[in-house]
């Protein structure tokens, strides 16, 4: 008779010695089960970031030699065609879409592209004119170059993705003398995402492109560990404040922040900043999570876990949004998983003064012309002033 095959052919047979184990209460094993706990949230985090625990204590990419060039390609650049459109074609043309972003920021409409998701702003330029958007947000900028994480960096998943992509640059100096010149000719107004490890970081970036053409506003992404303890800046109210008090006393431009889901009390660090002198919020950035390749018994993305963007997030990015509009008095910018103008609308009406369309442009380039588009016929239906008016109509009455 053949013997059957074991269950687990993986696991060792168990020994036959007897064990003698100490008993504990339950109390005792979940302190056990504790310990560590914030380091490996800090590796986890920030390897979503594109770091690791080696590059969050000393700023420098721990295998600059071995990654990919990220040199910017000039002739590309200045060979790029921008797409324009007559304004008098426009169909949002004669709607009221002016919203203040944040505190000194007005903007045309309140149509926002997200960091991370439409490269510099240039690359979309030849495909749509970026001159109708409200503002666009460039990719995630730090003090110096940086090659972005391993290889896979994307996965799909149910209603958005994962994505482990890093915070892939030229570093801050490269990103002003280059692009600079570029944002100014877009006609658009330019947002500088900045991500950093220590707060001389968050500092250097913005003292870089404070001057740059085109450059209107500064967002703090505090989604990054900070060398001193590995927390996240956006995990801890007072790292927040700090980082955000220090970036409000270098620039006269509007500051905005942008939070992240994985605090434990995003109210919390929202007031923080508030009273550190943020000028607007970003709620939110992406849900970490993962996805297990079945075949090969791995994960997906080369850093095991990644950030998760798109409608599936869209619910929660709505509750945060809706909390905080409860508790600031500062503008808010919606973001999460926003491809059409209703989901725009459901942010607005939760307390956001603008949105972010972020992953939607992966597949659809044209998609927030297309939400702009949206928003006007909507006032116009509805017979409203502005698009003001719906701002915060969701929220509990006084």
């Amino acid at each position: 008779m053949l013997r059957a095959a074991p269950l687990m052919p993986w696991r060792r047979p168990r020994k036959t010695e007897e064990r003698f184990t100490e008993r504990s209460s339950p109390e005792e094993r979940l302190e056990r089960a504790a310990e560590g706990e914030e380091e490996r949230d800090a590796v986890e985090l920030a390897a979503l970031d594109g770091a690791s625990i080696v590059e969050a204590a000393t700023g420098e990419p721990e295998d600059a030699a071995q990654s990919p060039s990220i040199d910017v390609d000039a002739e590309r650049l200045a060979a790029a065609q921008i797409v324009t459109t007559k304004e008098e074609a426009r169909p949002e043309r004669g709607v009221d879409l002016e919203v203040d972003a944040a505190r000194g920021l007005r903007l045309r409409n309140p149509v926002l592209t997200a960091s991370g998701t439409f490269g510099q702003g240039l690359e979309y330029a030849e495909l749509i004119d970026v001159s109708r958007l409200g503002a666009i947000v460039n990719k995630g900028t730090t003090r110096n170059r940086r090659p972005g994480n391993p290889q896979y960096r994307i996965a799909e998943t149910p209603a958005g993705i994962l994505n482990s992509i890093g915070l892939e640059n030229p570093g801050a100096a490269e990103v002003a003398r280059v692009y600079g010149p570029k944002w100014a000719k877009l006609r658009v107004p330019v947002i500088v995402n900045v991500a950093g490890y220590s707060v001389d970081d968050y500092v250097f970036v913005v003292e870089a492109l404070a001057q740059t053409p085109g450059v209107v506003a500064f967002e703090l992404n505090i989604s990054c560990p900070n060398v001193e303890g590995g927390l996240l800046f956006g995990q801890d109210p007072a790292l927040a404040a700090e980082v955000t008090r220090a970036v409000r006393e270098t620039t006269d431009l509007p500051v905005i922040v942008k939070l992240t889901p994985s605090a434990t009390d995003v109210v919390a660090v929202a007031r923080a900043v508030e009273e550190a002198g943020a000028d607007g919020l970003t709620a939110i950035n992406t849900v970490l999570g993962m996805r297990i390749d079945t075949a090969k018994r791995r994960p997906m993305l080369g850093t095991g876990s990644g950030g998760l963007s798109g409608p599936a997030i869209r619910p929660i990015a709505v509750h945060i949004t809706y909390q905080v509009a409860q508790a600031v008095s500062i503008p808010i910018i919606g973001a999460g998983g926003v491809t059409s103008a209703d989901d725009a609308l459901e942010f607005l009406m939760a307390g956001a003064s603008a949105v972010q369309v972020g992953t939607a442009t992966f597949a659809d380039p044209e998609a927030p012309i297309r939400i702009i588009e949206g928003l006007a016929a909507y006032v116009r239906q509805q017979g409203l002033s502005s698009i003001r008016d719906v701002i915060g109509a969701a929220l509990p009455r006084a």
